[in-house]
């Protein structure tokens, strides 16, 4: 019996769903062996891939009341994993930057699951790859979008 449309849209849901699990899992660990909580290796992943922020920019990122992102900021600092920074625009505003440094030695952590990741995507044709994107791409949108909602 072949599978129908739905089925399929249903499985790949169900498949979204069970990979979250080994990513959080894998960030986790990888946090742990960092020494730090989940949350300030997802801050240094957002200060990374969007830039520069005030604590309240991050805060709002990571999900963090302002103290609890002041103390995370603090413990970055303290760690070298960041630095805090005059913004050139506003000298009134602090930025907290990543260390290059650190994003570098870090990222090399995820390396191997890059590198097999990689090598999974050079299966797919021009047009898979794009039907991935998007769907990515969407998928992200509306997990933000979720997390708004949810914030209320």
């Amino acid at each position: 019996m072949s599978q129908t449309p739905d089925d399929a849209r249903s499985e790949v849901l169900r498949a979204v769903a069970r990979w979250q699990i080994p990513v959080i899992q894998l960030n986790g660990m990888i946090a742990e062996r960092l020494g730090v909580p989940w949350t300030d290796l997802q801050a240094l992943y957002v200060l990374a891939n969007h830039g520069p922020a005030t604590a309240g920019e991050l805060a709002r990122r990571v999900n963090l009341t302002s103290g609890s992102a002041s103390r995370m900021i603090d413990r970055l600092v303290r760690a070298g994993f960041a630095r805090r920074v005059p913004d050139e625009r506003d000298r009134r505003k602090v930025l907290i930057e990543p260390d290059p440094d650190a994003v570098a030695r870090i990222g090399g952590l995820y390396d191997g699951l890059n590198e097999r990741h990689r090598r999974d995507v050079e299966a797919f044709d021009d047009a898979e790859l794009a039907t991935l994107l998007r769907f990515m791409e969407m998928a992200t949108r509306r997990t933000e979008e979720e997390i708004r909602d949810f914030r209320g």
